[in-house]
């Protein structure tokens, strides 16, 4: 990760570069990141964090092949570093069980978001008290029949709209259905 780099390639796509030559492209659409972006600057010790915080997780909750765990986790590396401030877009998903006297337990990164009769599951990247920005780990969601999300586009989303994943289900108590937080 020493000699990883980030580029902005034809001003448009943000790349990182993973020595000799071994580019990877990052599949986000240019609204999602900031709009000063560097042509090229260093993997930094916070994004090799974020990024081996992701992959760790994943690794760990994920059945999908490491090559996608790999992308995920550089996806949600690359937001960390480059994602534009974005409001909430709450209005497309329904009420989940959350609130704020029932926080979202941080342990989980996996959530699922319903809209409509569709239901996706997302990887929550950053998450303060009232929000969380989630990035589309499934390869598309469709938003209410007039917007379709593809895999790696983001959300910015209120607390109370995040669902149980079943990627990473919550924990029960005893015998009921109850859910901890």
């Amino acid at each position: 990760m020493q000699n990883w780099q980030w580029r902005l390639q034809d001003s448009q796509t943000l790349v990182i570069e993973l020595g000799k030559n071994l580019i990877h492209p990052l599949e986000f659409k240019r609204s999602f990141l900031r709009d000063r972006l560097p042509e090229s600057v260093s993997f930094s010790m916070d994004d090799a964090a974020a990024f081996q915080r992701f992959s760790d997780y994943l690794e760990d909750h994920s059945t999908l092949p490491a090559s996608e765990q790999f992308n995920i986790a550089l996806h949600a590396a690359a937001l960390v570093r480059f994602g534009k401030i974005m409001l909430p877009q709450s209005w497309y998903f329904q009420f989940g069980p959350f609130s704020e006297e029932k926080p979202w337990p941080q342990t989980h990164l996996f959530c699922s978001l319903i809209s409509g009769p569709a239901q996706a599951d997302f990887l929550v990247v950053e998450q303060d008290e009232r929000c969380s920005l989630c990035l589309l780990v499934d390869e598309s969601f469709e938003l209410g029949g007039f917007k379709t999300m593809r895999r790696f586009e983001v959300t910015r989303v209120l607390n109370d709209r995040l669902q149980e994943s079943l990627r990473h289900p919550m924990p029960r108590m005893g015998g009921h259905s109850k859910q901890w937080a």
